[in-house]
């Protein structure tokens, strides 16, 4: 969108009155009934001193009659999450915007709009009203896409689930997160998902009528739209087709629509979004609209892109990093989305290549992923058309920064650091920043963010450049996990910060380089070893592709250090070659004195991933738990000659 800020507002709330102002040129859009002139006037200048074009809220007063007036001021981009796509549409309908992994189907911005506000009109007819929590078990396509579109257009709230999640932990999710209505595909490999549904999960769907629903484990799921239903064997009586539910909302008049879309508020619940639960059962975490549309155009500032770029989406649309910083980001700007169902470096590459995808998201391993392909068959592919790329979720590396500009042709990368909680991002390079930038920092903090790092023992504030855990408050907090208020409580300072759980610091240049999680550090008879440190040094050391640094239980000290390491296909490298090039370059406590190295035929086949592509460290903790014994321990220190 080329004229996002005209959506942008400034409202001022005083005396129990709110005022609102358009924020490009203060025109007064809204005053309340019995406001003063005087009044009006006094708030018009405050409103005018508001100049920063970001969401976020402040204070100020004035004095009528000797009286002192607190204000309260919020400048609000008004914009909900259906409305970027209506307005992108507008701007460029001819675009394409869809584009599946294969390249057999293609959908126009027209289009894309046209099908999100035929599903949304089927919604509301099935009785689908705002706020309703709609669920979407389902790959990265063109009818998850539209799907989600049609869902924010009405008020409902999207609530995606990992495509590859098992029965057990569906059923808790599905019943905490109170789901009304299923959005499915057949399966992420091929019919998987509907027969868990119909047969582990739900198998009353075989029999009971659609809208009639009432399923003993699952009250509340009233409606089952199923892509591909009609004809195939999974078309049981309680499932409805997904071209019939849309053949039906085209012919269905707009009036509806119009009023639903005209109900919703940026502050409104519009995702949730669960996290990857890698420190336990995955959390619910509640995001509105302002959240991810102001998120959304920020990122599309920092990579700098417009409607010529092509993104080829890696991340899958149930993390924030794929429905926000991706999907959304894209639609943005009115960029074609290609759309993986599932990430493998090869037929990623064979995609970009026919695309001729510009920019690429991904977290570290899966352009690690990228490079080893490349590296691997340097003749096949023909990727120069790759310029942009956002990574995020892990620490990247000066190495592999050098690795994704050399190899890939992805010069203008950026590395940026947020989390599910904050809407995702927080913090990025910029695209011509230095490689050591972009592999030691991630970059200056957002527009509309304020950081702050406290003691995480008595919270109270470092010195400044002092690490310490990051703190954030702004327009992309969260509204809360749901269904889990005392640990929403938990997660927020009695003052509103936001307790990331990452330490970090802002260097002299103002960029935030990042320390450990807190619950990552390694404690060694009460010394606390950083993971990070490690694996920065060992990553440098030549013929390592990647490494995970964790703690391995033991009586005497308590933890001690185990490292998992991947090396170049080829390399010799030992585990004796790694403990010597550690020894005397980093505190001798932190040299690991267990090894397992990751790849075929080695200690383990592969890292094991979350459903995001990061690698998840407790599981790294289970296998070193479980194996350790058959493992030999290391000296600190090379044997002398």
């Amino acid at each position: 969108m080329k004229n996002i800020d005209a959506y942008r507002k400034v409202c001022v709330t005083a005396g129990g009155m709110t005022w609102c102002f358009k924020a490009l040129d203060g025109t007064l859009l809204e005053k309340p009934e019995g406001a003063t002139d005087k009044m009006t006037e006094a708030v018009t200048e405050i409103a005018k001193k508001q100049t920063e074009l970001i969401s976020g809220t402040s204070t100020d007063s004035f004095k009528i009659m000797d009286t002192e007036i607190p204000v309260y001021i919020e400048r609000v981009l008004d914009l909900t999450v259906g409305e970027v796509l209506t307005e992108t549409a507008k701007e460029f309908p001819d675009q394409e915007a869809l584009i599946t992994f294969e390249g057999d189907r293609r959908v126009t911005y027209k289009d894309f709009e046209d099908d999100a506000r035929a599903m949304a009109k089927y919604l509301l007819s099935a009785g689908v009203k705002k706020g309703d929590h709609v669920g979407l078990w389902m790959a990265n396509g063109i009818e998850s896409m539209v799907a989600t579109y049609a869902i924010a257009k009405i008020g409902g709230v999207v609530i995606a689930f990992t495509p590859y999640e098992k029965v057990e932990k569906m059923e808790v999710m599905v019943r905490r997160d109170q789901i009304s209505t299923f959005f499915l595909y057949k399966g992420a490999k091929k019919t998987e998902n509907i027969e868990m549904f119909a047969n582990d999960m739900y198998p009353e769907i075989k029999t009971q009528k659609y809208g009639e629903l009432n399923f003993e484990k699952a009250p509340t799921i009233k409606r089952v739209i199923l892509v591909g239903a009609e004809g195939s064997e999974y078309d049981y009586p309680g499932v409805f087709d997904y071209e019939k539910a849309l053949e039906l909302g085209r012919s269905m008049p707009d009036a509806d629509l119009e009023a639903a879309q005209d109900a919703i508020d940026v502050h409104d619940l519009a995702f949730v979004i669960h996290t990857s639960g890698s420190t336990g059962f995955p959390k619910s975490v509640m995001l509105s609209h302002l959240n991810v549309v102001e998120n959304s155009n920020t990122m599309c500032d920092m990579m700098g892109l417009t409607h010529e770029d092509k993104m080829m989406i890696q991340i899958q649309l149930f993390h924030t990093f794929g429905s926000v910083a991706s999907g959304l980001t894209a639609i943005n700007r009115g960029m074609p989305m290609v759309l993986a169902r599932r990430f493998k470096p090869a037929d990623s590459l064979v995609a970009i290549e026919r695309e001729q995808c510009t920019v690429v998201s991904g977290v570290p391993t899966m352009f690690i992923g990228f490079v080893e392909e490349l590296k691997k068959n340097p003749d096949k592919y023909h990727v120069e058309c790759m310029d942009k790329g956002i990574t995020a979720g892990a620490p990247c590396p000066e190495k592999m920064v050098h690795d994704i500009e050399d190899v890939m042709h992805v010069k203008h990368l950026i590395t940026c650091y947020g989390l599910t909680e904050t809407g995702p991002c927080v913090s990025g390079t910029k695209p011509d920043d230095t490689a050591v930038i972009k592999g030691t920092t991630v970059g200056q903090i957002c527009p509309g963010v304020d950081v702050k790092f406290i003691d995480p023992e008595t919270l109270e504030e470092v010195p400044e450049g002092t690490p310490g855990e990051i703190c954030v408050k702004g327009y992309g907090l969260m509204l809360g996990y749901m269904g889990d208020p005392v640990k929403t409580r938990d997660t927020f300072t009695d003052d509103g910060w936001l307790r990331t759980g990452d330490m970090g610091y802002l260097d002299a240049e103002g960029n935030l380089r990042l320390g450990d999680r807190l619950k990552d550090i390694i404690i060694r008879s009460g010394e606390n070893i950083s993971p990070g440190n490690i694996e920065k040094f060992i990553l440098d050391i030549p013929g390592v592709v990647d490494v995970y640094a964790i703690g391995v239980k033991n009586y005497k000290y308590g933890e001690i250090v185990g490292a998992f390491v991947k090396t170049e296909e080829g390399s010799d490298l030992t585990a004796e070659d790694i403990r010597d090039a550690c020894d005397g370059n980093i505190p001798t406590l932190s040299i690991p004195t267990y090894y397992w190295f990751v790849g075929e035929g080695k200690d383990i086949e592969d890292f094991p991933y979350l459903t995001n592509g990061k690698v998840s460290k407790p599981e790294l903790r289970k296998i070193a738990e479980a194996t350790k014994d058959q493992k030999t321990q290391l000296s600190a220190h090379k044997p002398k000659k």
